[in-house]
Formats: C-alpha cells, sequence, structure tokens
C-alpha cells in the first residue's frame, strides 16, 4: 500500500471511529527475532515488544478505535501441582513435567500469596494454550492458567462530570460542560446511614488496584501505610512490596471513593469519613498487571482486611482469582461485573464469577437509575448495582512536563517543523480532518541487515516529577521484525537509551490506538530528548508504516494544599461505592461475617425496573437500609457519632500521646465556616491517633451545660503535628456574628471504639477573621 493509500486509510478509519465511538483495549505485538547493525552510528537495539497499552489518560478520545484481532501478548502460565504429588513434593520431577510441555522450568518462579502456585516462562515458539491444555491433562497438576495481562474497569474515554450524585441524588442538575440532570433518590443511600455512622478508624479495607497516592491531603489521615504492599515488578523484573504509590490515578480515584476524609474542609468526602485504607498495588503505571500480581495481592489483601475492593478484570479463567479468594473466607471481596457491555452469565468474567460466597459482584448506574451502556450483567453472576458513571474522587497529580507540537513546515511536500530527521525523505507531516501527525512509509532495502528510521522531537526538557509517562497514539501496520519504539538521550547520558517498555508492533488497520510509555527511567534527569524509531529487516517484502499524534510527556508531582480530584465512569467507580458500604456496616457492627455483610447488603437492595433480570437482586445498594437490618456488636457503641467513649481499664491505660498547640485566640477560616487547630499525635509509627476533636464553650448557671461550636472525628499518623479543620456549628457561627469573640475549650479526646488516648483540653478565644 502506498503512502496516499495509507492516508485514504486513516482518513476512512477516523471517519469510522468518530462515528462509532468504538472501545479501546490493549494492542497485541510479536516478538522481534534479532536485530542486525545498526545506521547512522547507533548499536544494535535489544527490543522486545509489548503491546501498547490503554490508559486513563488517552489520547484525542474520538478518533480511537480498535480491531477486534488485536489482543494482549502473554508468555507466562500460571501453575499448581496437587499437594503429595512428585511434581509437587520434588524439583527435578516438577522441572520434567514442565519440560515436557514446553515450559521452561529454569525459570520458574513462586507466586507470592498463592501456596504451591508457579509462574513459569513458555518456550519461544510454543503456544500458550497448547501449552495450558497439557498441563491441565497431567494427573499431577490441578489447574494451570496464562498469566494474562488484567485492567482496571474504568472506562477512560467516557464523558467525566462533577457533582457526588452517587452519595446524594436529589435530581439536582450536575454543572458538566453539557449540563445533565439525575433523577432523586438514584443513589447509595449514605445520607441516611451518616447519622448513626461516618465509618471507624478501627475498619480496614484493602484496594487491590494500582496503587494509592500518599501524599494526597483528603487520603492521608485515613492510610494504614505499614500494611501497604506491592505485587508489580519493575523494569528489572523485581518487586519492591512497598513501592505502593498510584502512578497511574485508578487505585488513589478507587480509594476516595471509599475513604476520602469527610467533613474536612478538602475535595470529596468518601462513604466513610473514618476507615483504614490498604492500599496492595497490583496494576501498573498503565493500568495493567497479571494474573500473579493481581492474584497474590488478593491473597495478601484477604489476610490484613475484612473488606477488599478488586475493581479489576481480564484474561485470567479463575483458577488464579479463585486461588487467592478462597484462602481467607470470612473476607468480603467486592469486585466490579467489567465494562464490555455483555452478559456475564454467557460470557464469564473474572473475578466476578469466581463461584465462592465471599464474593459479591456489582454492576454500575447512571444518576437517573439506569444500567450504565457499558456495564456488564448477569442475572446469576452479578450480584447488584451502585453509581458508576461520572464519580468525582481523589486522584494523583499530573503534570505535563513536554508536549512538542507537530505542524507543517509549509512547503511541498510538508515536513513536522523543529522535528530533526535522520533521513528527510523518510518522515512526513500528514494532516487529515484536521488532525496533525508524523508518519513514515517506507520499503526496507534490500540486505540481510536492518534498516532504521529516527525522528527527534523538537526541544529538550528537565523533568521536575516522578513516575514520568508518555501518552500518544499511533497508528501502525508492522509485521513481526518491524518495530514502532522511543529512545532517549539526557545530559549525562547522549547515546540514545532505548525506552523498553515503547517498542510494539501490529496492525491498526488505519486507526489511531493509545500509546503509553512508562519513562520512569528519565526522573531526574537534565536535557532529555526524545527519538521516535521504526526498524525493520532488509529485503522484508512488506513496508514499515508507522504515524505518531500529540507526543505528551506527563509526571507525577505533589499533591496541592488541597488536593487533586477527577472524574471517572466504571464498574471500577461501582465496586467502591459497595465496598465502602460494607466497611459503614462493619463500623456498627465489626463481628459481622462476611457472608452476613453480603446477606445485609444484597437483601436490602432497593428493586429498580432498569436492573430487573440483569442482577440477581434486581436493584442497586441501599446502604441505610442495609445498617438498620444489622444489630451492634453486643455491648458496643462503635460507630455512634454521640456514644461516649470507653472507658480506659487496668488492661489498656491511657497513652499520653495527644497534644494541643493553642494560642491565646483562634480564628476563623475564611469562609468563616471552619477553624484550623494545631494537634500533635505523639504516637510512634506506626500507630496512629483516632481523635475527636471537639470546641465547646461552657454556659452557666445552677448546672454547667456545654454547647457545641465544632467537632471533628479523624485518624492521625503516628508522629503528624499539623492543624485540623473542625467545622463550626451553625450556634458557633451566630454567636461569632453576635458578638465577634467566644471564650472555647477545645478538647481531644480518643474516637469511639480506638485504643484510649489521655485527652487534652486547652482554653482559648475563638475569635471572627
Amino acid at each position: 500500500m502506498n503512502g496516499q493509500s495509507r492516508r485514504g486509510a486513516i482518513t476512512a478509519a477516523i471517519v469510522a471511529s468518530v462515528a462509532i465511538a468504538a472501545p479501546v483495549v490493549a494492542m497485541a505485538a510479536a516478538p522481534v527475532q534479532s536485530i542486525g547493525p545498526v545506521e547512522h552510528g547507533f548499536d544494535p537495539l535489544p527490543i522486545s515488544i509489548s503491546p501498547v497499552s490503554v490508559s486513563g489518560e488517552a489520547v484525542v478520545d474520538s478518533l480511537l478505535a480498535t480491531p477486534a484481532d488485536i489482543h494482549p501478548t502473554v508468555d507466562r502460565v500460571l501453575v499448581k501441582f496437587k499437594a503429595g504429588t512428585p511434581s509437587r513434593t520434588s524439583a527435578a520431577a516438577r522441572n520434567r513435567a514442565l519440560d515436557a510441555v514446553g515450559a521452561q522450568p529454569q525459570d520458574a518462579r513462586r507466586v507470592a500469596g498463592l501456596p504451591g502456585v508457579w509462574s513459569v516462562p513458555v518456550d519461544g515458539g510454543k503456544w500458550l494454550r497448547a501449552v495450558e491444555r497439557r498441563l491441565d491433562k497431567r494427573a499431577d497438576v490441578r489447574w494451570a492458567a496464562p498469566d494474562g495481562i488484567v485492567n482496571g474497569d474504568d472506562v477512560p474515554n467516557d464523558p467525566l462530570f462533577p457533582n457526588l450524585w452517587g452519595l446524594s441524588n436529589t435530581g439536582q442538575q450536575v454543572q458538566a460542560p453539557s449540563p445533565f440532570s439525575g433523577v432523586a433518590g438514584m443513589d447509595l443511600g449514605v445520607m441516611g446511614a451518616w447519622g448513626a455512622t461516618q465509618g471507624s478508624a478501627t475498619v480496614s479495607v484493602a484496594v487491590v488496584d494500582s496503587g494509592v497516592a500518599l501524599d494526597h491531603p483528603d487520603l492521608m489521615a485515613n492510610l494504614r501505610t505499614q500494611a501497604a504492599r506491592n505485587f508489580v515488578p519493575d523494569a528489572q523484573d523485581v518487586v519492591d512490596p512497598l513501592a505502593v504509590d498510584d502512578q497511574h490515578s485508578h487505585g488513589t480515584h478507587v480509594a476516595g471513593t471509599i475513604g476520602a476524609v469527610g467533613n474536612n474542609g478538602l475535595g470529596v468526602a468518601g462513604v466513610n469519613w473514618n476507615v483504614g485504607l490498604i492500599p496492595v498495588r497490583a496494576l501498573n503505571f498503565a493500568n495493567q498487571g497479571t494474573a500473579a500480581s493481581v492474584g497474590g495481592g488478593m491473597a495478601y489483601a484477604g489476610g490484613v482486611a475484612r473488606v477488599v475492593n478488586v475493581s479489576i478484570g481480564g484474561a485470567s479463567d479463575g483458577e488464579v482469582d479463585s486461588e487467592a479468594i478462597q484462602q481467607n473466607p470470612n473476607t468480603l471481596y467486592v469486585v466490579s461485573s467489567g465494562n464490555d457491555g455483555f452478559d456475564n452469565d454467557v460470557r464469564p468474567a473474572y473475578p466476578c464469577n469466581v463461584p465462592l460466597p465471599n464474593v459479591l459482584c456489582v454492576a454500575a448506574i447512571d444518576a437517573s437509575g439506569n444500567l450504565a451502556s457499558f456495564s456488564n450483567w448477569g442475572a446469576t453472576s452479578v450480584d447488584v448495582a451502585a453509581p458508576g458513571v461520572d464519580i468525582q474522587s481523589t486522584v494523583p497529580t499530573f503534570a505535563t512536563e513536554f508536549a512538542p507540537s507537530i505542524q507543517s513546515n509549509g512547503a511541498t511536500p510538508p515536513r513536522p517543523v523543529g522535528w530533526n530527521q535522520d533521513s528527510p525523505a523518510r518522515w512526513e507531516f500528514d494532516t487529515t480532518l484536521g488532525v496533525p501527525y508524523v508518519s513514515i512509509d517506507a520499503t526496507p532495502s534490500a540486505g540481510s541487515s536492518y534498516d532504521q528510521w529516527f525522528i527527534q522531537a523538537p526541544g529538550t526538557f528537565n523533568p521536575v516529577g516522578r513516575s514520568c509517562r508518555m501518552n500518544a497514539a499511533a497508528a501502525m501496520d508492522l509485521d513481526p521484525g518491524q518495530a514502532l519504539a522511543v529512545l532517549y538521550t539526557t545530559t549525562e547520558h547522549p547515546v540514545p537509551v532505548l525506552v523498553g517498555s515503547s517498542a510494539t508492533a501490529g496492525d491498526t488497520r488505519g486507526r489511531f490506538m493509545p500509546w503509553t510509555i512508562d519513562l520512569s527511567d528519565i526522573d531526574g534527569q537534565t536535557g532529555v530528548e526524545f527519538l521516535f524509531l521504526v526498524q525493520s529487516p532488509q529485503g522484508e517484502t512488506h513496508p514499515a508504516f508507522a504515524a505518531i499524534m500529540n507526543p505528551v510527556v506527563t509526571c507525577i508531582v505533589d499533591q496541592p494544599a488541597g488536593g487533586s480530584y477527577g472524574f471517572m465512569s466504571g464498574t471500577s467507580m461501582a465496586a467502591p461505592h459497595v465496598a465502602g458500604a460494607a466497611a459503614l456496616l462493619l463500623s456498627k457492627n465489626p463481628e459481622l461475617t462476611a457472608a452476613q455483610l453480603k446477606r445485609a447488603l444484597l437483601s436490602t437492595a432497593v428493586p429498580m425496573p432498569s436492573l430487573a433480570g440483569k442482577v440477581a437482586t434486581g436493584g442497586r445498594v441501599d446502604v441505610a437500609a442495609a445498617l438498620a437490618s444489622v444489630s451492634p456488636a453486643p455491648g458496643s457503641a462503635a460507630g455512634s457519632p454521640s456514644a461516649p467513649a470507653p472507658a480506659a481499664s487496668s488492661a489498656q491505660a491511657p497513652t499520653t500521646a495527644l497534644g494541643l498547640r493553642l494560642r491565646s485566640t483562634l480564628a476563623t477560616g475564611a469562609s468563616g465556616r471552619t477553624v484550623n487547630v494545631p494537634v500533635t499525635c505523639a504516637q510512634a509509627q506506626p500507630t496512629m491517633c483516632s481523635v475527636t476533636v471537639a470546641l465547646r464553650m461552657r454556659r452557666g448557671g445552677s448546672q454547667v451545660n456545654w454547647i457545641n461550636l465544632g467537632t471533628r472525628h479523624l485518624t492521625l499518623l503516628g508522629g503528624w503535628s499539623g492543624t485540623v479543620a473542625v467545622p463550626l456549628t451553625r450556634e458557633a457561627r451566630n454567636l461569632l456574628g453576635r458578638y465577634g469573640r467566644v471564650r472555647t475549650t477545645v478538647i481531644a479526646s480518643s474516637q469511639p471504639g480506638s485504643a484510649a488516648l489521655a485527652p487534652v483540653r486547652q482554653a482559648t478565644t475563638l475569635v471572627r477573621r
């Protein structure tokens, strides 16, 4: 196909993709067998091709589409041998079994958190499914499954709108660029629950996802970082168990829906204002993981939390998920149903379809109570629905570091301005429907070596953030042996370095696909420049074609004081609403079993015509009704905001850990609705201070009465010292409006149901700013 024909194909594909708005999936790539000598003075590049990744920050949404025959590459198989068999007890026997079916026993490794499960590479040239079937037939193997790519169940290309309608839907107009209104009452019902409990710091929810932004000010007080774990290997295939910081945004968004700190004057509120959030990182910077990383993460999470949120779906056949979940039968796993818009009863999706009683699968509804257009359903496999469209929550802070423009130089034929081409006749500037891109369409020369063509993006930059990545869009028609990749140079290293995760190949049929590349290697570098490479074996009969659109480099930077927030849609956003609801129930009665939690949430679901025959309950979760259906633990008042703190016993002596650092006056905030109280938690990490900060005014008379001026419940990290924003009551604001100054006693004490801390109090004067 010549260049003009390819441009015509891209034009048609762009028109088609705008019209059909097809979903986006990962792109497959065939491995490069070998790399020969390289022209232009570069050393041979050991390229290993990986899929083009799907990202929450997809480029030029309306131009993206997906060929049906492109799938992620998988090159490992997970195997569990039967207990007591020679292959389980003898390494030599196990190796013989693996070698017999074309696996590579010398590189087998145990999967963390899944006893008896091995992850084994498959020999080059072997078909993975054939290896899996041959293993399944062996008498000494319990099961075998591909270690496939799994993805977070968000819908990154759907429009995102403001307002927490999922928690409180009054039919209000959502102030989006295209305003819309929902239907009153189509929410989680949490407003009817918060009067009884806003959560408990002693209840833990594990978030198996892409990690969590540990510096987010709306999450920090509720994070339990001492229990957090990572199961994702780095570029050197090393797993750092403490590397749980979110490099995507999916996990941070999910965590915020479950437990963003409420009533603190910052950003959003989670279903639980107080809760213990445990990040378990199983997905990488592109929101992808493997069956091993997710399975290991789920197994670990169930051992450290009573509720586990798994907003993930992928290539697993269910064995790995079942292996992880069955280890923790009294932990409730709340999982998303998937975003493919199909019936899970007909086409099972995992972990949703895992047939275990402690799995609760959630579909998504929109603000009008309709089943979301993207949501999977299943009359027997999907349990219930919850809000999942246009959900606002916490996200990491991404800064754009580098975004070179692509424009024509006006010559004939046009060339991209500022882009340094190694061979001007090769790379060209093109534009279709007003969308500019650079492209190459070349036939390799004769011979047995490799041809390589480079184009250097204009300009240099110095990354100021961390966990950098490039988001671009690429269209290509590349056979196995051909590749598109990215290289970079820096001030310290002027010789181009291949970005290992960037190489890709395949045929996108003229469509631009999202292309997400991990650039964490450039963190802290200076004078960074990028080169795009297309290579092909000389003598290859298939021309090499590739086009690149809108390359943008972003890095994660520190959170601003008020935090960063974003909107996402997906069953990934529905599941954390229900996981948060389960945690609210545990704050009322921590002795509830997983079966009791699930029964309470499902038996009280509100029937909806749109969900009849679509989910097992035929309805959406109503957390207020579920909360009312369970009884408190005997003798427990935990979770009640007005319950007195338990008296310290001789077995639990109060710890002097709280401090107040007040001046003679406390001024209200600029809004006049809050006051910042300086508090110190002197506990050593990882111990927390679960605190109630109260402002009271003493009213004289025959009896001593206290007027409530403001109260805040929260959990502070050990060693924390800072200000706590306490919301003022209406009476406090009225008093300040009348008198301007109010004599106040500030008290810091243990939250109900938490470890006893010695209370501290200090007198001051509250003044109106």
